[in-house]
């Protein structure tokens, strides 16, 4: 049976968009990606190389949106409301999770997994989520990041692939 928050996540970032504690400072759709990475795990630096732990790659189309997270609101509460709407969905599932140090080095997530160098912040802040999703028989990862700088500069960034089939 499907729930009243069963939406493809094209909605979800949109209803993100219109939340008046959240300036959109970046976005991109439509973007036809082939084998794009899905880090499943902490990013570490084994022999010289930093990657994820565990991850998945996928082709398809992708959407991605940075937002700045304004009037005292911080990272943490709008990963935790993406958090809660995914939870509503009932064909969504979480792959992984993860929060502050347990993802490894927010440098790295900023600069080399999201190409978003203010999402750069510190470990302690930073949380991180890959829901798998079906809908209207596609499929579909969503990934949330969520860090913080400094109390007034705390970003929120999400993603959603469009899995080619």
């Amino acid at each position: 049976m499907a729930c009243a928050e069963d939406l493809p996540p094209s909605a979800y970032l949109a209803r993100m968009s219109d939340f008046a504690h959240l300036q959109e400072i970046d976005r991109e759709a439509g973007k036809r990606v082939r084998d794009y990475l899905i880090p499943l795990g902490a990013i570490e630096k084994v022999r010289g190389v930093w990657a994820p732990r565990d991850r998945e790659r996928h082709s398809g189309n992708l959407e991605s949106v940075t937002w700045r997270v304004l009037d005292g609101y911080t990272s943490e509460e709008m990963v935790e409301e993406l958090d809660d709407r995914l939870a509503k969905h009932d064909a969504a599932s979480i792959r992984f999770s993860c929060e502050a140090r347990g993802c490894g080095s927010s440098v790295q997530w900023a600069n080399k997994i999201f190409g978003e160098r203010l999402l750069y912040g510190t470990e302690a802040s930073q949380r991180y989520r890959v829901y798998a999703l079906e809908h209207g028989g596609e499929s579909y990862r969503i990934l949330i990041y969520g860090s913080a700088r400094s109390s007034d500069r705390q970003y929120l960034h999400a993603e959603a692939l469009t899995i080619a089939p």
